[in-house]
């Protein structure tokens, strides 16, 4: 048997790809980076491999202007600590940008930066009579 484990380990790997191991790798976030968004809920949400520690995770959203739109809510998602969630006041159009910052539980620290641009929802056509 660990002649059979020595065999099908390295394929694994292999097939599984280089994040196969990896702890807190961002898998996705809402909005996706460099999204246009018309509807957006005023949720921003990020997804991690691994659990989320609970030591200071940060989510900050700000405008062109670098001014601070989030609501400073940044929380753990009870039940699912690699998610990630901040709110943020009503956004007019325009760009934003969203950094991110987390610990590992094993104590790794992973940050980044997504961008994503509000777009005015566009207008329905008018019924005709």
């Amino acid at each position: 048997m660990p002649k059979l484990l020595n065999l099908l380990v390295p394929i694994w790997l292999v097939l599984a790809g280089p994040n196969a191991l990896a702890e807190g790798v961002l898998l996705k976030s809402e909005p996706k980076n460099d999204a246009e968004v018309s509807n957006f809920d005023g949720t921003v949400k990020f997804w991690f491999s691994g659990n989320v520690g609970e030591r200071s995770p940060s989510v900050v959203v700000v405008d062109a202007h670098g001014k601070r739109v989030d609501n400073g809510d940044t929380r753990l998602v009870l039940g699912e600590r690699h998610r990630l969630t901040a709110t943020t006041q009503a956004l007019p159009p325009g760009p934003y940008a969203v950094r991110y910052r987390v610990i590992t539980e094993d104590g790794l620290v992973v940050s980044g930066i997504s961008k994503f641009t509000v777009v005015a929802a566009a207008a329905s056509p008018e019924a005709k009579p």
